[in-house]
């Protein structure tokens, strides 16, 4: 809102510029009486004043007070560069600074979660032996099929001791070789019952339990 005092010298200056037409007008139509009157120079004198009172009166643009930046240069808020935090060191990372985040990766409850659902896995897992020795291939596909998913991917966290980007995930580590021993011979479990071949199977699963023993070692499990 304007303040009271410009706007009562715009008031001011409206009247004054009101009255002069009018008075002109008059003066006009003292002289000529039997002349039509100049309605379009009243008119556009009436617009003019009015022009004025609204150019008087309007606030200053709104684009007089936005800022801008390129690239993080500047102090505009447009910019995606300065839209980060500015306690986040990473120039590059929209989240908050680590300092104050709610997620800890190595919180003991997540990973006894995570353990919790690898041992109802390989709990399955021991149902294999019979499916192999019956040579049931399609039960023991449709078996590993359900369970490798889930089991890797908490087999993944507890290794790598959180989730992406928070975790250790360097596959050169040697939990990890560990790790993907075992996913390797699970793999190789169900490729040979697949082919029929399950004596190869059998095996593949006598291999399987002693990689998951290595691995459970390696994270001490």
């Amino acid at each position: 809102m304007a303040p009271r005092a410009p706007l009562l010298a715009t008031c001011i200056a409206a009247a004054g510029v009101i009255g002069t037409v009018h008075l002109l007008a008059g003066e006009r139509q003292a002289e000529v009486s039997f002349v039509t009157p100049n309605l379009r120079g009243e008119a556009a004198a009436a617009l003019a004043a009015a022009v004025l009172v609204g150019s008087l009166a309007m606030p200053a643009p709104a684009s007089a007070g936005l800022k801008y930046s390129v690239f993080g240069f500047g102090e505009g808020t447009s910019d995606a560069y300065n839209q980060i935090d500015a306690d986040q060191p990473n120039p590059y990372n929209v989240f908050s600074n680590p300092k104050d985040k709610i997620y800890v990766q190595d919180n003991p409850e997540y990973i006894a979660k995570k353990k919790a659902s690898c041992d109802e896995s390989f709990k399955r897992l021991q149902e294999l032996p019979p499916l192999i020795k019956t040579r049931q291939a399609e039960n023991v596909k449709s078996l590993l099929t359900l369970q490798l998913g889930s089991l890797r991917s908490n087999m993944e966290y507890i290794t790598a001791n959180g989730s992406p980007g928070y975790g250790d995930y360097d596959q050169s580590g040697p939990k990890w070789v560990k790790a993907n021993k075992f996913f390797q011979k699970i793999v190789d479990v169900k490729v040979a019952s697949t082919s029929k071949k399950f004596e190869k199977a059998a095996e593949e699963y006598q291999g399987a339990l002693a990689a998951l023993e290595e691995w459970k070692a390696a994270v001490k499990y």
